[in-house]
């Protein structure tokens, strides 16, 4: 009897613990605000940016992608995930291809289909997924293949710290879309369980939440406004997207019954903030898009955001307009600038004999190395400190 008044003794703390946990949590939410209603304008480069610089990512028979799955950078080296051709290429800071990671077979270290990625920066070792098998393969950035573990599910998006593996699910009917996969206790636990607005975009095919790692792990999703924080703490909600009157009413999974073109078009007549994604953070700002917008940066320190179509910095008028989140802990942010698209502007720039004379000298040599069917260039703008 005294054993079971003790047990229930220590359930009512623990409870109590958690709702104090809980609200605790909900007070350290941080809410950012993002008029949806105002036209969007041409960021000033000089408000927010040191520096720019446009990285061209060297093209010849290894080194050539199809697209960017996944991007990070790490150890001053851009690592490019592209599913299509089933590969992890490796680049230094200066755009030379150094190795890829591609070992297409059914033997040991092989695979048939790769769907991300991952660097255990501690250890330096990259960390493949598999679906085909459904398997976990870890590499050295030279390719040496070091362990491969069998998995027992279908995950599509993955990130790791401290010894730990964070998958988000495919499977709708799991009871929780993020699992936490500790290695070395061989153990999984689950967070953020499934509900019906979950099944409602699953449908529509949109079921695509981000994983994004700079010091700490974000996890966001297109349909929510919610940031999850993932650290060595544990696992909380960090950050609330307040899209004022423009928040995307959650009664549009009894509204809407069509698939993913009649949501955008629902979307784009109501202008709603909707469809976040890119989420990235680093020592002083939040940067994020969502539909019909190419950029919002959110300042920590004014607590204040501002939504951008484009940037161009006035020295080389190269617009930065193709924003894609990277992994990485530094204070920069990345765009990816298809080959094509570079040729064109500066084919542009000469006919205008004004704007071909700015244009700084290493871009004038970039464009006489670079051909319409290159592998993309990167513009990477560094924050102010």
């Amino acid at each position: 009897m005294k054993n079971i008044l003790l047990r229930i003794i220590v359930l009512i703390f623990i409870s109590f613990s958690s709702c104090k946990d809980t609200n605790e949590l909900e007070k350290n939410i941080e809410n950012i605000k993002v008029d949806v209603k105002k036209k969007y304008p041409r960021g000033n480069f000089k408000d927010y940016f040191s520096s720019s610089k446009v990285i061209s990512l060297e093209t010849n028979e290894h080194s050539i992608f199809h697209n960017i799955d996944r991007m990070s950078l790490y150890d001053n080296k851009f690592f490019i995930l592209d599913k299509k051709s089933n590969g992890v290429y490796i680049f230094n800071n200066k755009g030379k291809f150094l190795n890829k990671i591609q070992n297409i077979g059914k033997g040991p270290g092989e695979y048939i289909s790769l769907m991300d990625f991952t660097i255990d920066e501690k250890e330096n070792h990259i960390i493949l997924y598999t679906d085909r098998p459904y398997k976990l393969l870890t590499y050295t950035p030279k390719g040496q293949l070091i362990k491969e573990k069998k998995v027992d599910d279908l995950y599509f998006n993955m990130s790791f710290t401290n010894n730990k593996l964070l998958f988000m699910t495919k499977n709708i009917k799991r009871k929780n879309k993020l699992i936490e996969y500790d290695l070395k206790r061989d153990k999984k636990k689950g967070f953020l369980t499934s509900n019906e607005k979950d099944k409602f975009f699953s449908k529509l095919g949109m079921l695509n939440p981000s994983i994004t790692k700079n010091e700490n792990i974000h996890i966001s999703f297109p349909y929510l406004e919610t940031i999850y924080e993932y650290n060595e703490d544990g696992f909380f909600a960090k950050y609330n997207i307040d899209f004022g009157k423009g928040q995307m009413p959650n009664a549009i999974i009894n509204k809407l019954d069509k698939d993913y073109k009649g949501l955008y078009n629902y979307v784009k007549e109501n202008n709603y903030g909707f469809g976040i994604s890119n989420f990235r953070e680093n020592k002083d700002y939040v940067t994020f898009n969502f539909y019909n917008n190419m950029i919002v940066i959110y300042s920590k320190v004014l607590k204040k955001s501002n939504a951008f179509r484009l940037f161009i910095n006035d020295s080389d008028q190269i617009p930065f307009y193709n924003y894609f989140a990277h992994d990485g802990d530094d204070n920069k942010i990345i765009s990816i600038y298809p080959a094509i698209q570079f040729k064109n502007q500066m084919d542009t720039y000469k006919k205008e004999i004004k704007p071909w004379k700015r244009m700084p000298a290493y871009l004038k040599e970039l464009d006489k190395k670079v051909s319409h069917n290159d592998n993309p260039l990167l513009i990477v703008y560094s924050f102010k400190e």
